[in-house]
């Protein structure tokens, strides 16, 4: 028994590995029993999910193989539906970033102090030492709240949101101690505007959006000058998640073009702080703008990776397993957000033969 195919999922006329294969405007599908899962398992997923089995789910992507498998939407949500990534917004900052480091036009080590002469005035991260992997890494040291950058419309919407950062106080010296900081990704947008000339929301449309197709996108912008809220403010369709998924898949290769090195890709993934959150049962790590999940049985120590936003919001990567998950959601709690764990390790990852 197939699963149900209520959003355009078609039998593939012919199937093949992936490792070649690039989405056009939409994805190619197959059945999933077509390319190696199980039918019946992803037959009573569906099922569980049109009788809303999680209350708080909205929808549910499955790539594998290059093939889109799954593809499930309930209560009223679309495929052509902009949906709010929140802090997965920081995974996209973070490939932009490697994009510049592609382009020579940033190096990891670069000095933050360097890139803001204008705001020189300022001690703490410009007396630091601060480097541009320390904003990767969730490591700056910098005191702030995470509740002003962690909406995607922060209540400081009217100020310039790097003099407001800067002014704050260390916590810790950069580089020693690991805190969720959606700031630290609001930094990186002006290391970009820097580094490139480009407004980061420009330097995404020209750079990774337009290579990976992706045209119906919003992205909340601030002071100074447009500068995007790289924390959390980006909003893309679900299907257009899983394109960024797949570029991380593909290890930053799209159409035969290199957009970000496989070693950017790796260091993404690189486990820099571990044990930082458990949610449910699964204790993650943290990588470069890129949550590290529990090892998956039979696979490397570091294989699934995740972006992954308030309220449920995931994309996920496995690549020993060749797969690629999108969630959207509407979760009121840790447990509610985490449930798409819970979904890939005991049902989508043992369907796959």
């Amino acid at each position: 028994m197939s699963a149900p195919t209520p959003w355009e999922i078609q039998p593939a006329a012919t199937v093949d590995d992936g490792t070649t294969y690039w989405p056009a405007a939409q994805w190619r599908t197959a059945l999933p029993n077509q390319v190696g899962m199980d039918g019946d398992a992803m037959a009573a997923l569906s099922r569980d999910m049109q009788r809303r089995r999680w209350e708080t789910l909205r929808s549910l992507l499955i790539v594998h193989r290059g093939y889109l498998v799954f593809n499930e939407y309930v209560v009223g949500t679309t495929p052509q539906q902009l949906q709010p990534l929140h802090s997965m917004t920081a995974t996209v900052t973070g490939l932009l970033a490697g994009i510049a480091v592609r382009e020579d036009k940033l190096h990891a080590i670069d000095g933050v102090r360097q890139l803001f002469p204008e705001y020189s005035d300022f001690g703490g991260p410009f007396t630091s030492g601060m480097v541009v992997d320390d904003l990767l890494s969730m490591r700056s040291g910098i005191s702030i709240d995470e509740e002003i950058f962690g909406s995607a419309a922060p209540t400081t919407a009217t100020v310039d949101w790097l003099r407001l950062i800067f002014s704050r106080p260390m916590m810790a010296m950069p580089g020693e101690t690991w805190h969720y900081s959606s700031a630290d990704a609001v930094i990186l947008g002006g290391v970009l505007r820097a580094t490139t000339g480009e407004a980061a929301n420009a330097y995404a449309r020209r750079t990774l959006f337009a290579s990976l197709g992706i045209t119906d996108y919003t992205w909340y912008t601030g002071q100074p000058n447009g500068l995007p809220q790289m924390g959390s403010g980006l909003s893309l369709t679900a299907p257009d998640m899983a394109r960024i998924g797949y570029l991380l898949l593909r290890k930053g290769q799209w159409q035969g073009t290199q957009l970000v090195t496989p070693a950017w890709v790796a260091g993404m993934g690189e486990r820099k702080s571990e044990g930082v959150v458990r949610w449910l049962q699964y204790s993650l790590d943290f990588g470069r703008m890129l949550w590290v999940l529990p090892a998956l049985p039979g696979g490397p120590a570091t294989d699934a990776v995740a972006g992954t936003g308030i309220r449920g919001q995931w994309i996920i990567v496995v690549p020993s397993r060749d797969l690629v998950v999108v969630a959207t959601g509407a979760a009121q709690t840790v447990d509610e957000h985490a449930e798409v764990l819970r979904l890939l390790y005991d049902v989508i990852v043992p369907a796959i033969r």
